[in-house]
């Protein structure tokens, strides 16, 4: 109608942060968590309700925790104190994005499934970035203990992707190696270039075990929910 003005706005539902923790648990398939873990993502919750009522992506954040955890190699390489601690600034904002992502998206109410496989994807990109900061961190010959840690965390992965295809339910194990745990490791051995070798073996031992400890897990209970027992696959 002339003369008249439209006004349009996007109606956004406040979320607080029990909502949020059960929101974030049913998309885990897990049971809503206390303590340090609920607390953080209560936390994580009142930092992305107003970057979800202002309309960022999910995606856009993934992105930029990807863009992040790559700029920790570069900046590793820089000589002196500053390279390995402005890569630790890296590591930690790529571990702060990454936990927001999925907190925008269950504020917003738009966790999909093309997010879900482009978090997945990207994830596994820094996994390997990670290690790869540590080894020129480190120095000498430790490329062979990034290898290592980058395989135990795809390891881990890809044995709870495998499981939940083969049809693993229940409460999701949650193992010591998880990716806050591996964000961490990398963070204090950037932050303290003297632990830079001892984080690569804690990325190998820790998540390494963890794999081995989902796989067990995973097997168990596919092989309750199979009378008969597991079956190989050819």
């Amino acid at each position: 109608m002339a003369g008249e003005t439209v006004t349009y706005e996007v109606y956004w539902r406040p979320m607080d942060g029990d909502e949020h923790v059960r929101d974030w648990a049913a998309l885990h398939a897990t049971e809503p968590p206390a303590g340090f873990v609920g607390g953080w993502l209560k936390a994580a919750g009142a930092v992305a309700r107003p970057l979800a009522r202002a309309g960022v992506s999910p995606n856009m954040v993934t992105v930029a925790a990807l863009v992040a955890a790559l700029l920790a190699v570069p900046l590793a390489a820089v000589d002196g104190w500053i390279g390995p601690a402005a890569a630790c600034l890296a590591v930690t904002v790529s571990g702060l994005l990454d936990s927001l992502d999925g907190a925008v998206a269950v504020q917003a109410g738009r966790a999909t499934k093309v997010g879900f496989l482009l978090d997945s994807a990207l994830d596994r990109i820094a996994d390997a970035a990670f290690p790869a900061a540590l080894a020129i961190t480190a120095g000498g010959d430790t490329a062979w203990l990034a290898a290592g840690a980058t395989a135990a965390c795809w390891w881990l992965e890809y044995v709870r992707a495998r499981g939940s295809l083969a049809g693993v339910t229940g409460k999701a194990l949650i193992t010591p190696g998880e990716r806050p745990t591996r964000i961490i490791l990398t963070a204090v051995g950037l932050g303290l270039p003297v632990l830079a070798t001892a984080a690569l073996w804690a990325h190998v031992v820790i998540v390494g075990g963890s794999g081995v400890l989902l796989f067990v897990d995973s097997l168990r209970r596919l092989g309750d929910a199979e009378p008969n027992g597991p079956k190989a696959a050819s």
